[in-house]
């Protein structure tokens, strides 16, 4: 029986980590790409998932239902960075009140934030029992480490669309 029949050599050991090294190498910075753009992607979904329940809300039960950032206040901020509220909102004032009932509490990703840009200038956004936005339109900017990322458009008929960041995009 020959003794060098079972096992490697310490070589053949060097050489094969060498070229899973080199392979690692290659691979990780792809890898860092994927996993960014499936954070970008997860947090959009978040936004959309957010808005769209909170729009239907409105419409099937016929009341205004109102989205801003907070876990049990609205902060009254226009960068939403720790968690979205919504509530049904029956005195229309964007804020949650002694009476009015929380419907969905969504916690935001870590390293994400949303700013909200709109005409008005409010820090909310609201849905009316027809699903349009009571004049809320605005754009939802991601924003990761102060640099825009993807922005959520909404339309004044409440529908939502994405897009790339246009340029004049600010966190």
């Amino acid at each position: 029986m020959d003794r060098y029949a079972c096992g490697i050599s310490l070589v053949e050991c060097l050489c094969t980590l060498i070229i899973v090294s080199i392979i690692a190498m290659i691979a990780l910075p792809p890898l860092n790409t994927m996993l960014e753009n499936s954070n970008r992607t997860q947090a959009t979904n978040q936004l959309l998932a957010t808005l769209h329940f909170a729009r239907s809300t409105a419409v099937y039960q016929r009341g205004v239902v109102t989205v801003c950032p907070g876990v049990t206040q609205c902060t009254g901020e226009r960068v939403w960075s720790e968690s979205l509220m919504v509530f049904h909102d029956t005195n229309r004032n964007g804020q949650l009140d002694m009476g009015e009932q929380v419907i969905r509490l969504e916690s935001l990703l870590d390293d994400y934030s949303w700013r909200w840009a709109s005409f008005r200038q409010g820090t909310f956004i609201q849905f009316e029992a027809n699903g349009t936005t009571l004049a809320h339109n605005g754009t939802f900017t991601l924003c990761k480490e102060q640099q825009p990322q993807r922005q959520v458009v909404i339309s004044l008929s409440g529908r939502a669309r994405t897009q790339a960041p246009a340029g004049t995009a600010r966190c």
